[in-house]
């Protein structure tokens, strides 16, 4: 998954990874622990352990998984710990999640390890309708943020949507704006931009609208805010269900919040024009 490593940029600090299937998942996890084994990290990888119980029966460490992975796990450079035993060593809530995770950073420093990365596999939410796991769920993602900000690790989450609900994956994609990788898009946030990436197609519609959702709720809470500034340089291709999503969401807005465009291609604007542009879509002075 070539995008997770961003050719001339230093590693992402607190990435999502969203794959449709679990073999795709894999390959792009495997590839992150990998880069992240060859720099010296100290790794632990949250997730499913097979029938048994068994941390080398994990696929992490079997033909598919990383290169290293196995020998990693032997020498302790690799941590695997299975998701019932975080429930139970965090007692299902954001302060004890947090609590696991910073324990293992402040650990991992201790035994002097240069940096520290961090995964989990899709954890299976149950979102549905629980507005209270909604708000522990984004609590406990804020704290990742500051786990990133105060030391030097990197996190990377991994969202399959297959194995989640849909009300999970809009709540996870949108928590996760500022930095996604899903397949051939992505999208960052950079001093108050917003800029999704690659191609975006109906395929993605619905979770590009959740992503679009959680840029605009963070530019209303955020020092550059209320309006969302949207670099569109890097996008390649955008369908018009993806643009009348985006031109929705300007719509359904707070009325003294804008969505204001930056750079591009023309086409963009011609089909912003075509499925409706509302008046709180606006041009920035660069626009072409």
């Amino acid at each position: 998954m070539t995008a997770l490593l961003r050719p001339g940029r230093e590693p992402s600090q607190h990435t999502l990874l969203v794959s449709d299937a679990v073999d795709q998942g894999r390959r792009g996890a495997a590839s992150w622990v990998e880069q992240e084994l060859s720099l010296g990290s100290k790794v632990y990888y949250k997730g499913w352990l097979p029938d048994g119980g068994r941390r080398d029966g994990h696929w992490l460490t079997g033909p598919s998984g990383p290169r290293g992975a196995r020998d990693a796990l032997t020498t302790g450079q690799l941590e695997f710990l299975d998701f019932p035993t975080l429930v139970e060593r965090s007692g299902a809530t954001s302060d004890g999640v947090l609590a696991v995770y910073r324990g293992e950073v402040e650990r991992a420093l201790d035994e002097l390890w240069p940096t520290v990365a961090m995964t989990q596999e899709s954890p299976e939410l149950p979102m549905a309708d629980d507005a209270r796991l909604v708000s522990e769920y984004a609590r406990w993602e804020a704290g990742f943020d500051d786990l990133t900000h105060r030391w030097p690790v990197r996190m990377l989450c991994q969202l399959c949507v297959a194995a989640e609900s849909e009300r999970a994956v809009w709540e996870t994609v949108a928590v996760h704006h500022r930095d996604v990788v899903d397949g051939f898009w992505s999208a960052t946030a950079d001093d108050g931009h917003w800029q999704p990436r690659g191609d975006l197609d109906a395929h993605v519609a619905r979770r590009f609208g959740a992503a679009v959702h959680g840029a605009l709720r963070t530019a209303r809470e955020g020092e550059h805010g209320p309006d969302l500034h949207l670099d569109l340089s890097g996008v390649d291709f955008m369908d018009v269900a993806c643009a009348e999503i985006l031109m929705l969401a300007a719509r359904s807005a707070p009325v003294d919040q804008h969505v204001v465009l930056h750079g591009g291609p023309r086409f963009l604007r011609r089909l912003f024009d075509a499925v409706g542009r509302p008046p709180s879509v606006r041009e920035s002075e660069d626009a072409p």
